[in-house]
Protein backbone atom coordinates (compact mmCIF):
# COMPACT_ATOMS: atom_id res chain seq x y z
CA UNK A 1 0.00 0.00 0.00
CA UNK A 2 1.55 3.25 -1.06
CA UNK A 3 1.63 6.43 0.98
CA UNK A 4 -1.05 8.27 -0.96
CA UNK A 5 -3.57 5.53 -0.34
CA UNK A 6 -2.86 5.60 3.37
CA UNK A 7 -3.29 9.35 3.49
CA UNK A 8 -6.58 9.05 1.62
CA UNK A 9 -7.82 6.48 4.13
CA UNK A 10 -6.77 8.71 7.00
CA UNK A 11 -8.64 11.65 5.49
CA UNK A 12 -11.75 9.54 5.01
CA UNK A 13 -11.54 8.32 8.61
CA UNK A 14 -11.16 11.90 9.85
CA UNK A 15 -14.13 12.95 7.72
CA UNK A 16 -16.21 10.10 9.09
CA UNK A 17 -15.23 10.98 12.64
CA UNK A 18 -16.23 14.61 12.04
CA UNK A 19 -19.56 13.50 10.58
CA UNK A 20 -20.11 11.11 13.50
CA UNK A 21 -19.28 13.91 15.94
CA UNK A 22 -21.68 16.24 14.15
CA UNK A 23 -24.40 13.59 14.20
CA UNK A 24 -23.78 12.97 17.89
CA UNK A 25 -24.13 16.71 18.55
CA UNK A 26 -27.34 16.83 16.52
CA UNK A 27 -28.60 13.79 18.41
CA UNK A 28 -27.76 15.42 21.74
CA UNK A 29 -29.58 18.57 20.61
CA UNK A 30 -32.58 16.52 19.53
CA UNK A 31 -32.61 14.64 22.83
CA UNK A 32 -32.44 17.95 24.65
CA UNK A 33 -35.34 19.31 22.57
CA UNK A 34 -37.29 16.13 23.26
CA UNK A 35 -36.70 16.53 26.99
CA UNK A 36 -37.76 20.18 26.81
CA UNK A 37 -40.90 19.23 24.90
CA UNK A 38 -41.59 16.47 27.42
CA UNK A 39 -41.34 19.02 30.21
CA UNK A 40 -43.57 21.43 28.30
CA UNK A 41 -46.07 18.66 27.61
CA UNK A 42 -46.05 17.67 31.27
CA UNK A 43 -46.55 21.31 32.24
CA UNK A 44 -49.45 21.66 29.79
CA UNK A 45 -50.99 18.46 31.12
CA UNK A 46 -50.73 19.84 34.64
CA UNK A 47 -52.24 23.13 33.47
CA UNK A 48 -54.99 21.21 31.69
CA UNK A 49 -55.70 19.21 34.84
CA UNK A 50 -55.79 22.44 36.83
CA UNK A 51 -58.17 23.99 34.29
CA UNK A 52 -60.41 20.93 34.37
CA UNK A 53 -60.44 21.12 38.14
CA UNK A 54 -61.34 24.82 37.97
CA UNK A 55 -64.06 24.04 35.44
CA UNK A 56 -65.50 21.39 37.75
CA UNK A 57 -65.37 23.81 40.68
CA UNK A 58 -67.09 26.50 38.59
CA UNK A 59 -69.71 23.97 37.48
CA UNK A 60 -70.42 23.16 41.12
CA UNK A 61 -70.55 26.86 41.97
CA UNK A 62 -72.87 27.51 39.02
CA UNK A 63 -75.16 24.68 40.09
CA UNK A 64 -75.16 26.06 43.62
CA UNK A 65 -76.04 29.55 42.30
CA UNK A 66 -78.81 28.08 40.15
CA UNK A 67 -80.21 26.24 43.17
CA UNK A 68 -80.03 29.43 45.24
CA UNK A 69 -81.70 31.40 42.42
CA UNK A 70 -84.48 28.81 42.16
CA UNK A 71 -85.03 29.00 45.92
CA UNK A 72 -85.04 32.80 45.74
CA UNK A 73 -87.57 32.81 42.89
CA UNK A 74 -89.76 30.40 44.83
CA UNK A 75 -89.49 32.61 47.92
CA UNK A 76 -90.37 35.69 45.85
CA UNK A 77 -93.36 33.88 44.36
CA UNK A 78 -94.55 32.82 47.81
CA UNK A 79 -94.10 36.35 49.15
CA UNK A 80 -96.01 37.81 46.20
CA UNK A 81 -98.85 35.37 46.87
CA UNK A 82 -98.83 36.37 50.55
CA UNK A 83 -98.85 40.05 49.58
CA UNK A 84 -101.81 39.45 47.24
CA UNK A 85 -103.66 37.66 50.04
CA UNK A 86 -102.88 40.44 52.52
CA UNK A 87 -103.99 43.11 50.05
CA UNK A 88 -107.17 41.17 49.38
CA UNK A 89 -107.79 40.85 53.13
CA UNK A 90 -107.14 44.56 53.56
CA UNK A 91 -109.57 45.41 50.77
CA UNK A 92 -112.14 43.08 52.31
CA UNK A 93 -111.72 44.64 55.75
CA UNK A 94 -111.94 48.15 54.32
CA UNK A 95 -115.00 47.26 52.26
CA UNK A 96 -116.63 45.69 55.30
CA UNK A 97 -115.95 48.78 57.41
CA UNK A 98 -117.38 51.05 54.72
CA UNK A 99 -120.38 48.78 54.35
CA UNK A 100 -121.04 48.91 58.09
CA UNK A 101 -120.70 52.70 58.02
CA UNK A 102 -123.16 52.84 55.16
CA UNK A 103 -125.68 50.65 57.00
CA UNK A 104 -125.26 52.68 60.19
CA UNK A 105 -125.75 55.93 58.33
CA UNK A 106 -128.80 54.50 56.55
CA UNK A 107 -130.34 53.46 59.88
CA UNK A 108 -129.62 56.89 61.35
CA UNK A 109 -131.17 58.55 58.30
CA UNK A 110 -134.29 56.40 58.61
CA UNK A 111 -134.67 57.36 62.27
CA UNK A 112 -134.02 61.08 61.71
CA UNK A 113 -136.58 62.97 59.58
CA UNK A 114 -134.95 65.17 56.95
CA UNK A 115 -135.69 66.97 53.76
CA UNK A 116 -134.02 64.22 51.74
CA UNK A 117 -137.45 62.80 50.88
CA UNK A 118 -137.93 65.79 48.62
CA UNK A 119 -134.43 65.51 47.14
CA UNK A 120 -134.54 64.08 43.59
CA UNK A 121 -131.17 62.37 44.26
CA UNK A 122 -132.91 59.89 46.56
CA UNK A 123 -134.70 58.50 43.51
CA UNK A 124 -131.39 57.52 41.99
CA UNK A 125 -129.79 54.16 42.72
CA UNK A 126 -126.61 54.17 44.80
CA UNK A 127 -124.73 53.17 41.64
CA UNK A 128 -126.04 56.24 39.79
CA UNK A 129 -125.00 58.42 42.70
CA UNK A 130 -121.61 56.68 42.79
CA UNK A 131 -121.06 57.61 39.15
CA UNK A 132 -121.94 61.25 39.98
CA UNK A 133 -119.36 61.56 42.77
CA UNK A 134 -116.83 64.38 42.35
CA UNK A 135 -113.17 63.37 42.08
CA UNK A 136 -112.43 64.56 45.62
CA UNK A 137 -115.06 62.21 47.00
CA UNK A 138 -113.99 59.34 44.72
CA UNK A 139 -110.46 59.49 46.14
CA UNK A 140 -111.91 58.63 49.57
CA UNK A 141 -113.70 55.50 48.37
CA UNK A 142 -112.21 52.05 48.94
CA UNK A 143 -110.15 50.62 46.09
CA UNK A 144 -112.94 48.23 45.06
CA UNK A 145 -115.58 50.98 45.19
CA UNK A 146 -113.38 53.06 42.89
CA UNK A 147 -113.07 50.09 40.55
CA UNK A 148 -116.84 49.63 40.56
CA UNK A 149 -117.34 53.32 39.78
CA UNK A 150 -114.79 53.14 36.95
CA UNK A 151 -116.66 50.28 35.28
CA UNK A 152 -120.13 51.74 35.90
CA UNK A 153 -119.21 55.06 34.24
CA UNK A 154 -118.60 53.33 30.88
CA UNK A 155 -120.71 50.21 31.30
CA UNK A 156 -122.33 50.73 27.90
CA UNK A 157 -118.88 50.46 26.32
CA UNK A 158 -117.71 47.40 28.28
CA UNK A 159 -120.94 45.37 28.42
CA UNK A 160 -122.46 43.31 25.63
CA UNK A 161 -126.03 43.83 24.44
CA UNK A 162 -128.26 40.90 25.32
CA UNK A 163 -132.05 40.39 25.28
CA UNK A 164 -132.24 41.15 29.02
CA UNK A 165 -130.27 44.38 28.64
CA UNK A 166 -126.47 44.48 28.90
CA UNK A 167 -124.16 41.74 30.22
CA UNK A 168 -120.57 41.88 31.42
CA UNK A 169 -118.73 38.81 32.73
CA UNK A 170 -115.94 38.46 35.27
CA UNK A 171 -113.34 37.93 32.54
CA UNK A 172 -114.20 41.25 30.90
CA UNK A 173 -114.09 43.04 34.26
CA UNK A 174 -110.65 41.53 34.91
CA UNK A 175 -109.47 42.74 31.49
CA UNK A 176 -110.82 46.26 32.07
CA UNK A 177 -109.20 46.51 35.52
CA UNK A 178 -105.94 45.15 34.15
CA UNK A 179 -105.93 47.89 31.51
CA UNK A 180 -106.78 50.50 34.17
CA UNK A 181 -104.19 49.48 36.77
CA UNK A 182 -101.49 47.80 34.71
CA UNK A 183 -101.71 44.49 36.58
CA UNK A 184 -104.06 41.53 36.70
CA UNK A 185 -106.48 41.90 39.63
CA UNK A 186 -106.92 39.18 42.23
CA UNK A 187 -109.91 36.88 41.71
CA UNK A 188 -111.36 38.05 45.03
CA UNK A 189 -111.04 41.65 43.85
CA UNK A 190 -113.10 40.94 40.72
CA UNK A 191 -115.72 39.18 42.85
CA UNK A 192 -116.01 42.11 45.27
CA UNK A 193 -116.27 44.62 42.43
CA UNK A 194 -119.08 42.58 40.91
CA UNK A 195 -120.81 42.40 44.28
CA UNK A 196 -120.56 46.18 44.67
CA UNK A 197 -122.07 46.75 41.22
CA UNK A 198 -124.86 44.30 42.05
CA UNK A 199 -125.53 45.83 45.48
CA UNK A 200 -125.37 49.48 44.39
CA UNK A 201 -127.33 48.87 41.19
CA UNK A 202 -130.37 47.70 43.17
CA UNK A 203 -133.10 46.25 40.93
CA UNK A 204 -131.31 47.48 37.79
CA UNK A 205 -128.43 45.02 38.20
CA UNK A 206 -128.28 41.33 39.06
CA UNK A 207 -125.65 38.58 39.11
CA UNK A 208 -126.18 35.36 37.16
CA UNK A 209 -123.91 32.36 36.68
CA UNK A 210 -123.88 30.52 33.37
CA UNK A 211 -121.47 27.79 32.30
CA UNK A 212 -119.33 28.41 35.36
CA UNK A 213 -118.86 32.12 34.61
CA UNK A 214 -120.38 34.94 36.66
CA UNK A 215 -122.11 37.72 34.73
CA UNK A 216 -123.69 41.01 35.71
CA UNK A 217 -126.91 41.78 33.89
CA UNK A 218 -127.76 45.49 33.68
CA UNK A 219 -131.23 46.48 32.56
CA UNK A 220 -131.33 48.74 29.52
CA UNK A 221 -132.87 51.47 31.68
CA UNK A 222 -130.07 51.20 34.25
CA UNK A 223 -127.38 51.50 31.55
CA UNK A 224 -129.17 54.48 30.03
CA UNK A 225 -129.34 56.23 33.41
CA UNK A 226 -125.70 55.47 34.21
CA UNK A 227 -124.63 56.78 30.83
CA UNK A 228 -126.62 59.97 31.43
CA UNK A 229 -125.16 60.41 34.92
CA UNK A 230 -121.57 59.95 33.72
CA UNK A 231 -122.14 62.62 31.08
CA UNK A 232 -123.46 65.16 33.59
CA UNK A 233 -121.42 67.44 35.80
CA UNK A 234 -120.51 65.83 39.14
CA UNK A 235 -120.93 69.13 40.95
CA UNK A 236 -124.58 68.52 41.83
CA UNK A 237 -125.55 67.42 45.37
CA UNK A 238 -124.97 63.83 46.43
CA UNK A 239 -127.15 62.13 49.01
CA UNK A 240 -125.82 61.68 52.52
CA UNK A 241 -125.89 57.89 52.20
CA UNK A 242 -123.45 57.92 49.30
CA UNK A 243 -121.25 60.56 50.89
CA UNK A 244 -121.01 58.38 54.00
CA UNK A 245 -119.05 55.84 51.93
CA UNK A 246 -116.32 58.44 51.47
CA UNK A 247 -115.79 59.23 55.14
Amino acid sequence: MNLSLIEELVDRIDDLEERISALEQENDALEERVEIQKEQLKQREEESDALEERVEIQKEQLKQREDELEQYEQLVSENEAKIDDLEADLDAATDHRKHLQQRLHTLESEQTPSSSEEDPDTNRSPLQQLVRLPSKAVSKLTANQQRAQFIAKDIAEYAQKVPAGFAIDSRTIRTVLNAKEGQTPHTQTVTRVMNFLDEFGKEGVRIVKRRGTKRLIFSAAAVSKLDAESSNSPSRPITDVVMSWCR
